[in-house]
């Protein structure tokens, strides 16, 4: 897959969502075909409302990153969103792009309950590092 639309399919939180179980049919919640369950949801997005107040691209922006367990981020240190949009603040999308595309060649997913889940942010930048994989 081209790294230019999976960097597009970026969300606000960090999902990359061309790699979701619906990623054939959505580009995530940038775009007009938006289907997150979250999004859509009676309370919206929180990462989305936030960024697009701020005029961010991502939470990755955001100096209050580290501390924010709002909307998606409510699983504090387990979460691998969260962590997903730490390791483009700290590294860059490009970086980011290429260690899990790299990690997806090994076997690994981004989807809901595989190889990232139930890990803490620390853990889960080491993956994606290649540093534990």
């Amino acid at each position: 897959m081209d790294n230019k639309l999976i960097e597009e399919s970026i969300s606000y939180c960090g999902l990359i969502c061309t790699f979701c179980f619906q990623g054939k049919k959505c580009m995530g919640c940038k775009s007009t075909n938006n289907l997150c369950e979250n999004d859509l949801s009676d309370e919206g997005c929180f990462q989305k409302m936030c960024c697009i107040k701020q005029s961010f691209d991502g939470c990755w922006q955001c100096s209050k990153l580290d501390s924010c367990e709002d909307g998606i981020y409510s699983l504090g240190n387990y979460s691998k969103i969260k962590a997903f949009a730490i390791f483009i603040q700290k590294y860059s999308k490009e970086y980011f792009i290429s260690q899990i595309v790299k990690n997806m060649d090994k076997g690994m997913s981004v989807e809901k309950g595989k190889d990232y889940d139930n890990k803490t942010i620390k853990e889960v930048i080491e993956l994606i590092k290649g540093t534990n994989a």
